[in-house]
């Protein structure tokens, strides 16, 4: 992906995901890479449940607007803001999509889409939910290979608690594995 100008990000999904704090973390990691990050969050009206939505632009020279408009990456954790958000997405753009929530994948270029059961794989080898958002950084990363997988295990385990590093450790892993057998062709 070429960086000479603003790349938009928006991630998305329903309340309790943790979509802002996948988002906070990422940026936090293009931040650690020199780019220039702007970082903003949506809360639907309820907390858990409600829409929910994390934004970052980056790039390397000055970032002068606040919002996503179009974004190059749309990661959606839900059907509904699939539903929502894929209208925005740019020409070139690409969505990554939880097809354990998201049964219906948006009818685009299959080279722009990439779709793994992220939510299932949490449950069932991490045994919780919970760590979706971690999976999805993996998985993000392993498609688009924006940050070094290096910065971005530092950037999660500087935002979770000591007591679950390893469990992220292994979701972070397992969205990059998740993402190499997209990426086989």
């Amino acid at each position: 992906m070429e960086h000479n100008t603003v790349t938009q990000m928006r991630f998305s999904g329903f309340g309790g995901q943790g979509v802002v704090l996948s988002s906070i973390i990422f940026a936090d990691t293009l931040t650690k890479q020199g780019y220039n990050v702007v970082q903003t969050q949506s809360y639907g009206i309820e907390a858990r449940g409600g829409a929910s939505r994390g934004e970052i632009l980056f790039g390397k020279e000055e970032i002068n607007y606040l919002k996503v408009v179009s974004p190059d990456i749309l990661l959606a954790l839900s059907q509904e803001s699939c539903d929502k958000y894929v209208k925005d997405i740019s020409p070139e753009g690409i969505v990554i999509c939880d097809s354990f929530y998201i049964e219906k994948l948006p009818e685009i270029n299959k080279k722009q889409l990439f779709a793994a059961p992220l939510t299932k794989i949490a449950l069932d080898e991490l045994g919780n939910d919970l760590f979706t958002n971690i999976l999805a950084l993996g998985f993000i990363n392993g498609i688009t290979n924006l940050v070094s997988q290096k910065n971005l295990e530092e950037a999660v385990l500087a935002r979770v608690p000591e007591r679950y590093y390893e469990a992220n450790r292994k979701a972070l892993q397992r969205g990059y594995e998740e993402a190499a057998k997209l990426k086989v062709n």
